[in-house]
């Protein structure tokens, strides 16, 4: 196995800090058998880009400066080349004149599901050709019978539980989408897998992968029956739909493990409370 410990935690369901560190496989009673080598040297660095490559593992480390005084005690100084101006559009700044191949190596980074929902819209408007709408069957599966007349079907489909599919999928030919769920593993179309769509068929989705040991294959992804492994509704939802997302933006969680040569990170909210 391999990772980085700086980067995104664990996910704990309404856990405190405690129990989010309490889940991480170093606090495992197996972690004192684990036999641990560190990687010496960053090959993806390109020259020129040495000084922020340190920068960001001291700030991984926490062993960056901080401010001592209010208001921003605490608080690190970010590069300025690192922002945008306030007349910048993140859009703009990411996607603007980049070619269809481009549009699969760049990508804006969310904290959250709405906000990349949204990017994904404005990105997907950009692109030239006519708009496909797939609409998706929602119902719910509850041991209260009666709970199926609480949740119209117009309620259900305003629900997009983190890991689903959107009652209204908007597509394009020449768009980029990330699968949802595994569908062929040894094929390589799993969770993450990002594929360009070619054509656009009412009961399926002709695709190119192109990330992965598939890169280049073209596909047919299937509408299937969906449902959330994790929310906080009081019934599960299930969801029939193409297991597809625009892939222009995802949120920060969904991010670790792709590879990008052009990124943005659009923090609307504070992260760090």
């Amino acid at each position: 196995m391999g990772g980085d410990f700086r980067q995104i935690l664990p996910v704990v369901k309404r856990g405190r800090p405690a129990d989010v560190v309490e889940s991480c496989i170093k606090c495992s009673e197996h972690w004192q058998y684990v036999q641990r080598f560190s990687l010496t040297e960053n090959m993806r660095v390109q020259i020129g880009e040495e000084e922020f490559s340190q920068w960001l593992l001291k700030l991984g480390s926490g062993t960056l400066p901080v401010k001592p005084e209010d208001p921003l005690q605490g608080c690190i100084e970010i590069p300025e080349q690192c922002f945008l101006n306030d007349n910048e559009s993140i859009v703009e700044k990411i996607f603007g004149g980049a070619e269809e191949a481009d549009y699969a190596k760049r990508a804006i980074l969310t904290p959250t599901n709405v906000d990349s929902l949204a990017i994904n819209e404005e990105v997907l408007h950009r692109l030239p050709g006519d708009v496909k709408t797939y609409l998706s069957s929602d119902s719910i599966e509850t041991d209260d019978h009666n709970e199926i007349y609480n949740f119209p079907v117009e309620f259900l489909n305003t629900l997009t539980p983190s890991g689903m599919p959107v009652h209204c999928l908007k597509l394009k030919i020449g768009a980029v989408i990330m699968l949802l769920r595994n569908l062929d593993l040894k094929g390589g179309l799993c969770n993450g897998t990002r594929l360009m769509v070619r054509a656009l068929h009412n009961n399926y989705i002709d695709g190119e992968v192109l990330t992965g040991v598939s890169a280049g294959n073209r596909v047919f992804v299937p509408r299937v029956q969906l449902a959330p492994s994790d929310s906080n509704l009081p019934f599960t939802l299930k969801r029939r739909q193409f297991p597809v997302r625009l892939a222009y933006s995802m949120t920060i969680n969904k991010s670790q493990g792709q590879t990008f040569d052009k990124v943005d990170v659009c923090v609307c909210i504070c992260l760090f409370i």
